[in-house]
């Protein structure tokens, strides 16, 4: 079932994706998706690698999102973009950290 992202609230949305309704993770990456873009693109300042963090937050949060309503009280923004941070932080130092 599609869901409006103009009438859910995100909460609903992630009790949805926990409960593994997939309209539910689109309806949060539509809504969500650009401004973790920019989160990484500007950590990051490659396209590329942007959209690679934003595919594994929203892909971290399918398999996550029980535990994500058991625990937070975080809003859902917030929650991506604490994931989103993380990724490009890995995802920098995969890149560019200090050699071995």
């Amino acid at each position: 079932m599609p869901y409006d992202t103009t009438l859910v609230a995100d909460r609903y949305l992630l009790d949805a994706v926990a409960r593994g309704e997939a309209d539910a993770l689109r309806a949060l990456y539509q809504r969500h998706g650009t401004s973790l873009y920019a989160l990484a693109y500007g950590m990051l300042v490659d396209p590329g690698d942007a959209e690679e963090v934003v595919a594994e937050t929203f892909a971290h949060l399918w398999c996550t999102a029980a535990r994500f309503v058991a625990t937070t009280n975080q809003s859902v923004s917030a929650c991506l973009k604490e994931i989103a941070r993380s990724r490009a932080k890995a995802c920098f130092w995969r890149g560019n950290g200090p050699a071995d």
